[in-house]
């Protein structure tokens, strides 16, 4: 079954432009020899950036007496296994995630009198979440291919057998199995190519959020659907006759059920997407905590060194910003989908349950306690889940660190 975007509850046009939504699709993508076009070029992009985790590496042994160096090098390498990571997570999963993203679709839900405006305010809501994650991303790609231009008078110097090399300073600034005098001669087609491996890295990281910002939005928004049809049960017919309200309320017995089906549906989806989602969420989380706390160390290094410029601390300065906000992004989206699976068992009760025979009561008061028993959160352990109260966790840690690094430098 194929998505439409009008019927979609997260904006489609996003995920067709970086390719993702034909991959993941899998009888309309284009394929080659029964391959699919969109997988053979994913493949391609790991293939470039394992050459740049490689040379990443190769620079580390280059740089061998250089510490700050080789702190960057660990942070480059550590962000493009990571960028790796999720794109063969989609890759591996993208029949499972293709199943799931059905419940992208306004069309999904049973229910025929649902407030249909949710679902405008969700579009709007997942679309902005997305562009802000492509601001985020960007940021880092844009600076770190201009920093090279900016800081052209800036050269790497390395020590070797015969000599010192000098390098000039690049986007990555990895160090390639060439002379110096080759790689300045030929600057222009190093920095293309690292600028290529930036974005490539980019447009890796983004693919993964908008997958994630429109599965989160789309469950939160779904469940509020349900949500709000649950309070709307009963309350439209106060003012009807006796022999009316009878039969309304063998309807609203009928609409429960149906209700309760499409929440069922949801938590099925919300289920298998847990599932495959845990281990990269983890990974995220972790990759993105250390990240933060490196990049904060790094920053302080090079200053109490005296060796910091304008130009490498915003070089430090916008990783810094976005692992911060994306983490933020991260524990929001779990949190806010935690949160309204919570509040169901309150649109249960806002019902005018009052009103309606033993039958109905007998059915909502099941449907409250399968809904507490429900125990269906995203957790990277047995008892810590993905919310806001792991991202403050995180940013007191990090505080901790910075700080003795502080006093330790200050002494």
């Amino acid at each position: 079954m194929e998505l439409q975007n009008e019927h979609s509850i997260t904006n489609l046009q996003f995920m067709k432009i970086t390719g993702s939504y034909q991959l993941l699709m899998p009888s309309h993508g284009l394929t080659f020899f029964n391959i699919n076009i969109y997988k053979i070029a994913f493949i391609v992009q790991i293939l470039f950036l394992t050459i740049a985790a490689i040379m990443g590496v190769f620079s580390i042994y280059s740089c061998r007496n250089n510490v700050n160096q080789i702190i960057h090098y660990i942070i480059v390498i550590f962000a493009i296994y990571f960028a790796i990571y999720k794109y063969y997570f989609i890759i591996k999963n993208s029949k499972i995630i293709w199943d799931c993203m059905h419940m992208m679709s306004t069309n999904f839900l049973s229910y025929n009198d649902h407030t249909k405006e949710i679902f405008k305010i969700a579009r709007t809501r997942s679309s902005t979440l997305i562009l802000i994650s492509l601001s985020l991303w960007s940021s880092i790609v844009l600076y770190w291919s201009l920093s090279a231009i900016l800081i052209h008078s800036s050269y790497l110097k390395i020590k070797h057998e015969h000599g010192i090399y000098k390098y000039r300073s690049n986007a990555l600034g990895l160090v390639f199995p060439v002379t110096d005098t080759f790689y300045n001669k030929y600057f222009i087609v190093f920095y293309t190519t690292e600028s290529i491996f930036l974005l490539f890295w980019g447009q890796m990281m983004w693919v993964f959020d908008i997958l994630m910002i429109s599965i989160c939005i789309s469950i939160e928004y779904q469940l509020k659907t349900i949500a709000d049809s649950y309070s709307l049960l009963g309350l439209k017919d106060k003012h009807l006759t006796h022999n009316n309200k009878s039969i309304k309320k063998v309807e609203a017995i009928l609409d429960l059920e149906t209700l309760i089906q499409d929440q069922q549906n949801i938590f099925i989806k919300m289920k298998n997407m847990y599932y495959i989602l845990k281990p990269v969420v983890f990974i995220q989380l972790a990759a993105e905590s250390f990240q933060i706390i490196l990049h904060a160390c790094m920053i302080l290094k090079l200053y109490f060194d005296g060796s910091m410029s304008p130009t490498i601390f915003l070089k430090l300065l916008f990783p810094e910003i976005t692992y911060l906000c994306h983490l933020f992004l991260t524990c929001y989206l779990f949190s806010i989908v935690n949160e309204q699976k919570e509040s169901m068992n309150f649109a249960l009760y806002s019902s005018n349950w009052t009103d309606m025979n033993i039958k109905f009561k007998k059915l909502l008061l099941f449907t409250m306690r399968v809904n507490n028993a429900e125990n269906l959160k995203m957790k990277i352990s047995i008892n810590r889940i993905v919310n806001m109260e792991m991202f403050a966790d995180v940013m007191h840690i990090t505080y901790s660190i910075v700080s003795v690094m502080m006093k330790s430098y200050s002494k």
